[in-house]
């Protein structure tokens, strides 16, 4: 191999590892992962960030009038999405509308639930007709109730549900600081955090915060109070 030959491919290499160098240098950098929109979880307690939520959800509208205008019929549809989630950030953060009675519930926090019903009376003869599935409830679901309590085989009997309250499950621990309309709201909408004893567990639906307004809750308690039959 001549001395030229080696200066040739010395110099093919070296222009090599520079083109190497500089497509290793001009490779486009990892790119930074957008941020998350913000869940949808109101921070009630923390007017900024409450404020900045909303900001964002108003964000996703900034076009809204273009498209329109261009006929794109999903727009109003991104609209209503928008308004109902500063409706449920409403109701969150606790504001109770006039028409409160006939929200369903859509919620599990007992305390929430507590505060809308102490506006509330219950009527004990609907209470019964939901109980029985004689009557739809505000989200248009039958109830089976009675299909599980009235034999008193997989559930507790409905008669006597008042008279256990007072003469056995409030005095357990757990419900020391309970009343009967506290008990009901949780027994009904968190059926799986308490288990009567003799009973298979898991039995009793979950859903029902998803089927119920807040005056059919209302309803149906005050029926189960009026079951104070002796054991």
């Amino acid at each position: 191999m001549t001395a030229l030959y080696r200066t040739l491919i010395a110099v093919l290499f070296a222009g090599l590892m520079v083109v190497g160098l500089a497509a290793a240098q001009t490779e486009t950098p990892p790119t930074t992962p957008e941020p998350e929109p913000t869940e949808l979880v109101p921070a009630c307690d923390d007017p900024v960030r409450l404020s900045g939520q909303v900001a964002e959800l108003y964000l996703t509208l900034f076009d809204l009038r273009e498209r329109l205008e261009a006929g794109e019929t999903a727009a109003l549809g991104d609209l209503y999405a928008v308004a109902q989630h500063y409706e449920a950030f409403a109701l969150e953060c606790g504001y109770l509308p006039e028409n409160a009675e006939s929200l369903v519930m859509n919620t599990t926090d007992v305390d929430r639930i507590l505060d809308v019903l102490e506006t509330l009376s219950g009527d004990p003869l609907r209470g019964q007709l939901l109980y029985d599935g004689q009557e739809p409830t505000a989200a248009g679901d039958t109830l089976g109730c009675s299909g599980c309590h009235t034999p008193g085989i997989v559930a507790p009997m409905t008669e006597g549900t008042w008279t256990r309250w007072d003469e056995v499950h409030r005095l357990e621990e757990r419900f020391a600081d309970y009343d009967f309309t506290r008990y009901a709201v949780e027994s009904i909408v968190l059926p799986w955090d308490y288990f009567v004893e003799g009973y298979p567990e898991y039995t009793m639906p979950d859903f029902y915060a998803e089927q119920l307004s807040y005056q059919d809750l209302a309803d149906l308690i005050i029926y189960l109070e009026s079951q104070d039959q002796l054991p």
